[in-house]
């Protein structure tokens, strides 16, 4: 296919709104885990596809220290031009994280085949009450 990945961010939902709600190149790659023990924070998982023309069937998941965490369903996508940018975005709540330290990736492919990959932190925070 050729498509190439423009660019793929993975960032806390609630800090993605408050930064100004644009996606830009130093917005943190981050999940927030809360009070509530080994559950994240809503995330939103963002990327965008071009360099191509036609149809593929795109699909990412989140891969931590113990392996697969998050497998999210494919999709259908098509490329009208090769100039065209596909901006697709994914918000994901309530995943379970079992360790908060360690490397953390979202391995973006397409039609089966590992494009790209974006590394992101994972962060215990509190909240105020």
């Amino acid at each position: 296919m050729g498509a190439r990945l423009r660019y793929g961010k993975i960032t806390d939902r609630e800090l993605f709104f408050a930064q100004g709600g644009k996606l830009h190149p130093g917005l943190d790659n981050v999940i927030l885990v809360h009070d509530e023990p080994d559950v994240a924070a809503a995330f939103l998982v963002f990327r965008g596809w071009s360099d191509a023309h036609g149809s593929v069937t795109e699909q990412w998941r989140i891969e931590g220290p113990g392996g697969l965490i998050y497998e999210s369903v494919s999709r259908e996508i098509h490329l009208p031009t090769k100039s065209h940018l596909e901006r697709l975005e994914d918000e994901v709540s309530d995943l379970k994280i079992d360790q908060v330290d360690g490397n953390y990736s979202c391995i973006f492919s397409l039609d089966e085949e590992e494009v790209g990959r974006v590394a992101f932190s994972v962060r215990q925070v509190s909240r105020e009450r």
